[in-house]
């Protein structure tokens, strides 16, 4: 069997993700990995090293730095038949593209993938996480999108497999990119891959209690990161939200500021290695959670934290 890859070039953590990706797709058979975008035959260059990795398409098109998903998703559709199974990573593109492929072929996508126990039968999260379905498909090809962060990069070899240009993406002219606006401020480290990640919550009352997060996670040599409650009362951007409706990050350690640990939070801190919180009160479920927890004021505890960080350097 042979497995087709799909990975979006224009974003920042193409290189990592489509590596857990390719780890995730190795063990159903051959792994043909596509880019598309500016960028993406350098990207290719990197993709062709990974172990597992037989051979790796690019495509652009001209006066485009991102494929539109309709174009990908037509093409991809048209040659579908020659695999077995078609993957991206559970991530914007992914949830653009995989369920666009769906619709052109009658097949229906299984997401938010965690572990593919055969060909046809995959373990995926329910329930805001709090419990796993085992999901059996028999379409074909088969459409995944995988939690990459359940996955570990697939290693880089010495050996160099084939590369191929694609030519016809043909442009359908459905839309056209008016504006790109980034997510993430010049400079700021992102949660979705940072060793480190301090994130605020509902404990938080104004943008101020909010720069002590970011200057903590900066002194930490993390990413800052945020609750559903912290960006709902304007305090930090939709783009760093963590939980089931935002990031799932798998940093080495987690810091919660002011996060109580509302079940929808914790789905998507469920791969974090070490978490601790600080909160005012004693009993918020996050406390339970967490390897350490701190029982104070998030104003007292942050500025001390910060003044000791500074001190050791």
């Amino acid at each position: 069997m042979t497995v087709l890859v799909l990975a979006d070039s224009s974003s920042a953590q193409t290189a990592d993700q489509v590596a857990r990706v390719v780890t995730a797709a190795r063990g159903l058979g051959e792994v043909v990995v596509l880019t598309a975008g500016t960028g993406s035959r350098e990207l290719a260059g990197q993709i062709l090293r990974l172990e597992g990795v037989t051979e790796a398409w690019w495509g652009e098109q001209p006066d485009r730095e991102r494929i539109a998903v309709e174009d990908l998703g037509a093409w991809v559709a048209r040659i579908a038949g020659e695999f077995s199974h078609i993957l991206a990573a559970t991530s914007l593109f992914g949830a653009e593209v995989i369920p666009r492929i769906g619709g052109l072929l009658g097949c229906q996508p299984v997401t938010g993938v965690v572990e593919i126990r055969d060909a046809r039968h995959f373990l995926r999260p329910i329930h805001a996480g709090a419990a796993l379905a085992l999901v059996r498909t028999t379409g074909h090809p088969i459409l995944l999108t995988v939690r990459t962060e359940r996955f570990a990069p697939a290693p880089a070899t010495h050996r160099t497999a084939s590369a191929r240009q694609i030519t016809d993406l043909t442009p359908l002219g459905l839309s056209r990119r008016l504006e790109f606006l980034p997510s993430l401020r010049e400079g700021t480290a992102d949660p979705a891959t940072a060793r480190v990640v301090v994130a605020g919550g509902g404990g938080l009352e104004t943008r101020e209690d909010f720069a002590l997060v970011e200057a903590l996670a900066r002194a930490l040599g993390g990413a800052a990161g945020a609750s559903r409650a912290a960006v709902d009362k304007g305090l930090a951007p939709a783009s760093l939200q963590i939980g089931q409706t935002g990031l799932h990050i798998a940093p080495e350690i987690y810091v919660a500021v002011g996060i109580s640990g509302a079940i929808q939070h914790l789905a998507g801190i469920k791969e974090a290695k070490h978490i601790a919180a600080i909160d005012i009160d004693p009993n918020a479920p996050m406390g339970r959670m967490a390897d350490v927890f701190l029982p104070a004021d998030l104003r007292t505890a942050l500025p001390a934290l910060l003044r000791e960080l500074t001190n050791r350097t």
